[in-house]
């Protein structure tokens, strides 16, 4: 019964996918006659399979996802999606099968890169629908941990005890159709006023519809991935890191603002840290770009701030080739990269509340072997922790390094040496794809071979969901028929 259910939650996904593939088959019908049948025949496979599971799953609509079921909601929404949105791509002609789910999961965990080669011939449909799923792949996000958590109940904090803490991301939502619909409200006014305030700032139409949709979601994808360095204007980066920050930061807050509880925005621990670690690495890189005599100390603040927020927030936009960058400054950004934005946001990383509490574990073990019979709590957002949270991180962290390893070992396999093979998994796992290479000069993937787009696609799809729930969805005995779940 709750495959069931399952069902009819991804033929609700279904239906959306299909419905935002629309504008894509529009602007092939009048440009690209090419580009209708791969996007008609996509649609239709979308609404069809969407219409059945709705049909045939009548009776579950008012049932609730348990713990296995969440993680099964989980694993193959996202594959689903990924697989759907790779038809067009494939469909075209100019994409092999590995190379089309790698487009389409680069776009829908808002990772940000593509296999094709800045200014090359890219249908203008493809383009367009590679805008949108990205734009989608960040509400996505958000959307699911909205409404997950709450079918899950109490059973949630055993699958995501490690993603958030302290009181601004409650899991009890009794209003939880109130939440999500101010949820995406606000998500659709944030982009309307981005690209009104880019309008503003004379940028053409179409590319102020990209930038608000890369800035958002935090992909930062751009086909032309010099444009920011091309226009070098400090107004428009200015604006881009507000926004990167807006989309990294914990939507849930933007709900706690909207029900006027002002307080637990200023209380969260997250947030406080997230800019301090922005502020901190920031700075680190200001003063050794400035010593290092790349530029003035203006031109060294402008581009580390810049730099270390689009990194941080995972959309990997860059106004400079900071692969050049000394080799301090790339690893600053190395580690954000790993860190990533805060819980519930679109961007990816091991989250900030993470490494929050990893720290505060680290620093009570520490006073306790100086104070052996001192009591100490760990708080955050002035609330507790609880012990099985803890637990969580801690389990989720040693999760990370063997994923990071095992993922390592196979990517190396493609020809890459062992430091680009470590940075290419930091940043797809962390969802960051950023323009340049962290560890050195960039790549554009366009010479990957089958083998290493499917290592990449899977990398992705693991850093959008949890670890936990995509080993879980993994395990043979996951599927068995048990009771406790």
């Amino acid at each position: 019964m709750e495959q069931m259910l399952v069902l009819r939650m991804t033929g609700i996904v279904s239906l959306v996918m299909a419905a935002a593939m629309i504008p894509s088959l529009g602007y092939a019908l009048f440009r690209e006659w090419g580009m209708v049948l791969p996007f008609l025949g996509t649609i239709m496979i979308g609404l069809t399979f969407g219409a059945y599971a709705l049909k045939s799953t009548v009776s579950q609509r008012k049932m609730r996802l348990s713990i296995r079921g969440g993680a099964m909601f989980l694993g193959s929404s996202w594959l689903y999606t990924s697989i759907l949105g790779a038809f067009p791509y494939f469909a075209s002609g100019d994409f092999s099968l590995p190379k089309a789910l790698f487009e389409s999961a680069s776009a829908l965990t808002t990772t940000g890169v593509s296999s094709v080669l800045e200014g090359a011939p890219y249908p203008a449909s493809l383009l367009l629908w590679h805008d949108i799923s990205q734009w989608l792949g960040g509400i996505g996000a958000i959307i699911i941990f909205a409404v997950i958590m709450p079918q899950l109940g109490s059973s949630a904090a055993n699958l995501f005890s490690a993603e958030v803490q302290g009181n601004s991301a409650e899991r009890t939502m009794p209003h939880i159709r109130e939440a999500v619909r101010i949820l995406i409200f606000l998500y659709l006014g944030m982009t309307a006023m981005m690209i009104f305030i880019l309008l503003m700032l004379r940028q053409p139409l179409e590319m102020a519809v990209k930038l608000a949709a890369t800035s958002i979601s935090t992909s930062g994808y751009l086909h032309y991935r010099t444009y920011l360095m091309e226009v070098n204007d400090p107004n428009l980066e200015l604006f881009l890191i507000l926004f990167l920050i807006i989309g990294s930061c914990n939507f849930i807050l933007y709900y706690r603002i909207f029900q006027k509880r002002m307080d637990v925005f200023w209380k969260d621990t997250e947030r406080r840290w997230f800019f301090g670690l922005i502020i901190g690495i920031s700075l680190l890189v200001t003063f050794n770009l400035w010593k290092n005599d790349c530029y003035d100390v203006f031109s060294s603040l402008r581009y580390a701030f810049f730099q270390v927020v689009s990194v941080m927030s995972t959309a990997g936009l860059a106004t400079q080739d900071f692969s050049q960058w000394p080799a301090f400054s790339r690893l600053m950004l190395f580690y954000a990269a790993i860190i990533g934005g805060c819980s519930a946001s679109t961007a990816g990383g091991v989250k900030v509340s993470r490494l929050v509490v990893l720290l505060k574990v680290c620093w009570q073990e520490i006073i306790r072997t100086l104070h052996p019979k001192m009591v100490r709590v760990i708080v955050m957002s002035e609330k507790p922790v609880p012990t099985q949270a803890i637990i969580g991180v801690g389990r989720y962290f040693f999760l990370y390094f063997i994923v990071f390893i095992a993922l390592s070992m196979l990517y190396s396999l493609t020809g890459s040496d062992m430091l680009e093979s470590m940075a290419t998994i930091v940043v797809f796992l962390s969802n960051v794809g950023s323009a340049f290479g962290i560890m050195g000069e960039g790549t554009t993937f366009e010479a990957l071979n089958g083998f290493g787009y499917l290592i990449l696609y899977v990398t992705m799809i693991m850093g959008r969901i949890e670890l936990f729930a995509f080993v879980m969805f993994l395990h043979p005995d996951f599927w068995a028929k048990r009771r406790g779940w």
